[in-house]
């Protein structure tokens, strides 16, 4: 669970950065940007520390990429202006969690005592009363309909790149790599591994996405205005902050959670990325969160220590 609960810190804060580098560059790019960073990084570290594209699992590593970078990221986009960002993130977050669980369950036979169920009920319950909307968003049926979609294909995306991510490290695991017993260093290097497998997936989708959105002009985003002609330093400065805590330093830490853990349990704690949001963004940047939103990441703070327990 450490590793998960480390991976929610990091992701937390890379929505300050991103936020800050979409302004900056635009959706298209930002997202291109930091995910070459990562995959600079990450290979860098896999190629000289750890398996490079070795380990037995990289098939399932890729597709697992392609699905939850891809695919997954394409959804929450794509939601994001129909639901908005609340009901986006409900979807994409809550039901990841039990797509996850019973995917898992279904093809790898991983289960999971009747004390988690409960514990993962209370974390999304928590998180529905702090992040669901106080009003529908006010669009017709057929775009609702269409960001409920969208919503949905990212919950699978999150959901099943996890559990391809945890099938990849039984075919690791059978070949005699990174099993359970070993040291905080090995499961860093494990992490960047099994990160930058998934990364050359995710970066193919998301390569291809920005190039097409030169010909589809509804794919098309630019920077927020006031922001163009921020200087080239805070650009990359921001870019390099949501690389690092997202894609690399949060990647590494999300594919150590699932070599230990069912993806069941992973998925509710990273699901309170938006709860840990919160506090940073009253920190820096003065957004006072409410008083529901404060019950509800109190409610799911209860869940997560009853899970630990668990």
């Amino acid at each position: 669970m450490v590793p998960a609960l480390i991976t929610t810190l990091l992701w937390s804060y890379c929505v300050i950065a991103a936020r800050r580098s979409v302004d900056q560059l635009g959706e298209n790019v930002a997202n291109l940007a930091r995910i070459m960073v990562a995959l600079l990084a990450l290979g860098t570290l896999a190629h000289l520390l750890g398996g490079g594209l070795g380990g037995g699992g990289f098939a399932f590593f890729f597709l697992s990429g392609v699905v939850g970078f891809g695919l997954g990221d394409i959804g929450v986009f794509y939601a994001l202006p129909r639901l908005g960002s609340r009901l986006t993130l409900l979807m994409a977050q809550c039901v990841a969690a039990p797509i996850a669980g019973i995917a898992e369950w279904i093809w790898m036979g991983t289960t999971i005592s009747l004390l988690q169920v409960v514990a993962i009920g209370v974390v999304l319950i928590g998180i529905t009363i702090a992040l669901a909307p106080k009003k529908m968003p006010a669009a017709s049926l057929p775009v609702f309909l269409a960001g409920i979609a969208f919503g949905f294909l990212a919950a699978f995306g999150q959901g099943l790149g996890a559990v391809l991510s945890r099938k990849a490290y039984a075919l690791a695991n059978s070949a005699g790599n990174w099993t359970g017993e070993q040291t905080v260093s090995e499961s860093i290097w494990m992490g960047a591994t099994t990160g930058y497998q998934r990364l050359i997936g995710g970066a193919l989708v998301i390569l291809a996405f920005y190039l097409l959105s030169f010909v589809v002009r509804s794919w098309r985003s630019l920077p927020r205005s006031g922001h163009a002609a921020d200087p080239l330093s805070s650009k990359m400065r921001f870019v390099l902050l949501n690389a690092a805590a997202g894609p690399i330093f949060g990647v590494i830490c999300f594919q150590w959670a699932l070599a230990t853990t069912p993806s069941a349990i992973v998925q509710p704690i990273i699901a309170m990325t938006p709860l840990a949001v919160m506090p940073m963004a009253w920190f820096l940047e003065g957004d006072r969160p409410g008083r529901r939103a404060i019950t509800g990441s109190l409610v799911s703070v209860c869940g997560v220590i009853l899970l630990a327990f668990a």
